[in-house]
């Protein structure tokens, strides 16, 4: 029997599998916990590539590519999402209001565009604002109130199949009547 090549790959005490189970252990385990989620109740785990939704799951494990793709939860369910517009009346009047919008997540078709709860939310407050600039102050209140269907129906052209915002309420409206200074 030759004598083994002192360059030779050959482990005399045959723990090498020890040293690549360290190595190799964390690095599998830390993949799989970045790449696995799972689904809680009442919740719906969106799957998105490119703003788009790949996969959805509402119950079990969901799986993504790292880096390409990522998890993004939803809450089933209605949703309530407060609100704060900031405008101006056509008087001048600077005006806050604080809403209240009611989202609901049904499900959410593969392929279709991901629109996060923020770009929603800014959407009414934009909405608000608008009609906000258009009308007097003595009506003001008035017309916020029967301003949220048209609102409503607007945010309902932005948002995707399986998603609805079902209700508005403006809970407050506040209105600055004393001269602002400048700096």
């Amino acid at each position: 029997m030759p004598l083994p090549d002192e360059n030779s790959a050959v482990d005399p005490s045959g723990v090498a599998w020890v040293a690549w189970l360290v190595i190799a252990l964390p690095g599998l385990l830390f993949a799989t916990l970045t790449c696995v989620r799972h689904a809680r109740p009442g919740e719906l785990v969106l799957v998105v590539r490119h703003d788009r939704v790949i996969r959805s799951r509402r119950s079990g494990f969901v799986a993504r590519w790292p880096v390409v793709e990522q998890f993004e939860p939803v809450p089933t369910g209605s949703q309530v999402l407060p609100l704060v517009v900031r405008s101006r009346t056509s008087e001048g009047v600077d005006v806050v209001a604080l809403a209240d919008l009611v989202l609901e997540v049904r499900d959410v078709a593969p392929g279709t565009a991901y629109v996060p709860v923020t770009v929603v939310a800014r959407t009414v407050e934009e909405a608000y604002g608008a009609v906000i600039e258009d009308l007097e102050l003595p009506s003001l209140v008035e017309e916020l109130e029967a301003a949220a269907p048209g609102v409503l129906a607007q945010v309902g052209r932005t948002l995707p199949d399986g998603t609805s915002a079902s209700a508005v309420e403006v809970t407050r409206v506040e209105a600055l009547l004393s001269p602002r200074r400048m700096a």
